[in-house]
């Protein structure tokens, strides 16, 4: 069986090792099994891992390319369940935050959110470098399986109806039997899934929201700070966040506990802006003195000297996935952004591809399992076109079961985004008073419900409840 992944970040990775995991012993013979991942930029392992090149005593703000995330416990669990080993390297790599402190421009303490999932083993929000997370899972990838800065350019069908991927260099097309999207918010296996291939017919939409950001020596944030709390703090111009991104040396918490925070810590500042900025050719200066502006007068004082000695190298313009109406079709399916990028606000984004990446993997291998286990009941004689079919219902599985749970996440980031944009007077005190209510409540118990409702457990009563003995005729 051969599975190609178009797209080498954190779902494409987390596919190809959810996949490894899974299904050779579903397959008959499993030394036929191919997975490859075509990734369009370069993809080799860092034996570095350090985020900074400049060190603490220089005082300087240190900036990177990805920024950090915030793996929820949910997508923890997702890496505890895919290996011991990497759960463990991904969750002592980050600093573990047991609570989201809300703040406001003008100084005032609006809340403080928990960021676990007040479960036993209680699991910790892990705020990590975007890189750092896909070095983790990068270095259990052999490099045999990674083809990269291979640009696809579009997936089309050979006679027999089996999809093939297209190399903009002119490569002959590669088929498969099955081709996973994990190229993205601006997907190309998309076009082929929601459309005929050549034009997105759900093109990824620009929601106004912009953010900058960076990596500092954690000197930067108040000495007092607790252990476990990452502060974000609204305003009438934007947001502001930063918090520890490591923890000292030695400190294996394994998302468990709270932990000192390390030598380097992060901050982004998000604002609306009208129009798509340019990625590759903008004002840095002017960028800059916006920042400046914005965060003009705000009362925190780590703001305050974070935003007087930033450098900006990036900016990183929101784009969201549309509803689409459908994750799959013959011999293609789409996981992470390429189905669903949603708002940073989120805080699931990483997290959701994980999802993906596990479920998927899980139905794949249930299916096939069926198909194979029918197939020897016939004296060994592999039953023409199965294959294709054990393909198909897990992809319509996998599509039934993901969606509802993620459009319930994306209509509450997008409550959540709109409280990053430009406000009036009343809209600001209207957005603190809100953010004031909530940290009154016992619980969110709509954040609380998504770290602790794993789907994996879903997966799992499915598979059970069709394990009932099947006639073959």
């Amino acid at each position: 069986m051969k599975i190609v992944i178009v797209g080498g970040g954190i779902s494409g990775l987390a596919c190809y090792l959810f996949l490894h995991k899974y299904l050779p012993p579903a397959i008959p013979n499993p030394a036929e099994l191919e997975i490859v991942i075509l990734e369009s930029h370069a993809a080799t392992k860092r034996t570095n891992r350090s985020i900074s090149a400049t060190t603490e005593a220089a005082g300087q703000v240190i900036n990177t390319v990805g920024a950090a995330i915030g793996l929820a416990p949910n997508g923890l669990s997702v890496l505890r369940d895919l290996d011991e080993t990497i759960f463990a390297e991904v969750a002592n790599s980050g600093y573990p935050v047991s609570h989201f402190h809300l703040a406001n421009a003008r100084g005032w303490s609006l809340a403080h959110l928990p960021a676990t999932n007040q479960s036993e083993p209680e699991l910790h929000t892990v705020l990590i470098s975007r890189q750092r997370l896909w070095d983790c899972l990068r270095s259990h990838v052999p490099d045999r399986a990674i083809v990269d800065r291979k640009v696809v350019s579009g997936v089309t069908y050979t006679r027999d109806r089996r999809p093939a991927v297209q190399f903009a260099d002119a490569t002959p097309d590669l088929d498969a039997d099955l081709i996973i999207g994990a190229d993205g918010a601006k997907s190309v296996v998309k076009r082929a899934v929601t459309g005929d291939g050549k034009i997105d017919q759900q093109p990824a939409v620009f929601d106004g929201l912009t953010g900058v950001g960076g990596f500092i020596p954690s000197s930067y944030l108040p000495e007092d700070e607790p252990q476990g709390r990452m502060t974000v703090t609204f305003g009438a111009h934007g947001f502001f966040g930063y918090g520890a991104s490591t923890v000292a040396p030695q400190s294996n918490h394994f998302a468990e506990c709270t932990a000192p925070k390390g030598s380097e810590a992060v901050w982004w500042s998000t604002y609306e802006t009208a129009d798509v900025p340019d990625t590759r050719h903008f004002n840095k200066d002017d960028i800059l003195r916006q920042l400046k502006e914005r965060h003009a007068g705000w009362h925190d004082l780590t703001i305050r000297k974070i935003v007087d000695e930033a450098v900006i190298d990036s900016i990183y313009p929101t784009w969201v996935t549309p509803e689409l109406p459908t994750w799959y079709t013959h011999g293609l399916v789409l996981v992470g952004d390429a189905a669903h990028a949603m708002q940073p606000s989120s805080g699931q984004g990483a997290t959701q591809g994980l999802e993906d990446a596990q479920v998927l993997s899980m139905l794949l291998t249930h299916y096939l399992e069926r198909h194979f286990s029918q197939s020897a009941a016939r004296a060994g004689r592999q039953v023409p076109g199965t294959v294709s079919e054990a393909v198909g219902q897990a992809s319509k599985k996998y599509f039934e079961m993901r969606k509802p749970r993620v459009k319930r996440i994306v209509d509450r980031a997008k409550q959540m985004g709109d409280t990053k944009r430009k406000k009036g007077f009343l809209e600001e005190w209207l957005t603190y008073f809100i953010l004031w209510i909530i940290g009154k409540l016992p619980v969110d118990s709509f954040t609380l419900q998504v770290f602790k409702d794993l789907p994996v457990n879903d997966v799992k009563k499915l598979i059970e409840s069709e394990k009932a003995p099947t006639s073959i005729l």
